[in-house]
């Protein structure tokens, strides 16, 4: 299998976690005074400042904030943290908008996931005591001693062609006339991945789905999805009517560019796996959804 983008899909970490001692006291703090150490801020909308193409940080200085200054990580020997600032600055930009280097991307993904998550679990699920960060941030913890950890969202999102090699883009009800996506939705409770790619395809657009090959994943901290994505084969006609979707229609190649070009068809961010699954469709470089491994029959 080919990758579909090296530049979007980041096969080996860049950023070590430091699981081994990220809640030892002594070794955040010297990670925090370390002279090399960047602060990278995130503004109340999810926006970073940007300079070059690149995340721009700030030296972390005076003693650390354990409950608001969270460890992402070390890359390349650099301990990097981040914290959520409560002024807008006029010059960040939206990290859904951007397009971001693999290992900034990691670092603003992981922080973007990790605010979000501490923000929205002040308490604990199990006595309803509020509950600290750990000292590396990657956990809360209630004076009973309850160890909450961060929740993740699955979701599948698929590339979906027919027999001529057409891409499905839909439009949810929510969006601009002209912007249009690939296909994606929620995993349910004690539902496999797979099950969900032809659930909700099925659901979407009525399609039937033939096969199925798995593509890669992607951290989506908006707030806590990770994103599984597929390309697919389907056959059927396209129906939607009813409450999942504005419209969908196939498109071939010539369709999408030429649409796009015209400035009729607004395609997802170059950020999302949204977008990789398009262009590598649009450069003939997504494997064949028929090269995929049958996971409903019993492994031999």
């Amino acid at each position: 299998m080919n990758r579909i983008s090296d530049s979007r899909i980041v096969g080996r970490p860049l950023l070590d976690r430091c699981h081994a001692d990220r809640n030892d006291d002594k070794a955040n703090r010297a990670r925090w005074d370390d002279p090399a150490a960047p602060l990278l801020l995130i503004d109340p909308y999810d926006k970073v400042v940007m300079a070059h193409d690149r995340v721009v940080a700030v030296p972390t200085e005076g003693e650390r904030d354990d409950q608001h200054d969270l460890l992402l990580g070390v890359v390349d020997g650099v301990p990097w943290f981040t914290r959520r600032t409560n002024e807008p600055r006029p010059e960040a930009r939206s990290v859904r908008a951007v397009d971001l280097v693999p290992v900034d991307r990691e670092l603003v993904m992981s922080a973007v996931a990790a605010l979000a998550w501490h923000e929205s679990n002040p308490l604990c699920p199990r006595c309803g005591q509020s509950t600290r960060v750990t000292s590396g941030g990657p956990a809360r913890v209630c004076p009973q001693g309850h160890y909450v950890f961060p929740r993740t969202d699955p979701a599948i999102i698929t590339a979906v062609l027919d027999d001529e090699d057409r891409i499905v883009l839909a439009r949810q009800r929510s969006w601009e006339p002209h912007r249009r996506s690939v296909l994606a939705g929620f995993v349910e409770t004690g539902e496999p991945a797979e099950h969900a790619v032809v659930r909700e395809v099925a659901e979407e657009t009525t399609l039937t789905i033939t096969s199925a090959c798995y593509i890669g994943s992607q951290a989506w901290p908006f707030p806590r999805s990770l994103m599984f994505g597929y390309v697919a084969r389907a056959t059927g006609t396209i129906d939607v009517g009813h409450d999942e979707l504005a419209e969908a229609s196939f498109l071939s190649r010539q369709e999408v560019s030429g649409q796009v070009n015209a400035g009729r068809l607004q395609l997802p961010p170059t950020l999302s796996i949204a977008r990789a699954l398009i262009d590598a469709w649009l450069e003939h470089r997504l494997p064949e959804p028929e090269s995929g491994f049958d996971l409903s029959a019993p492994l031999r």
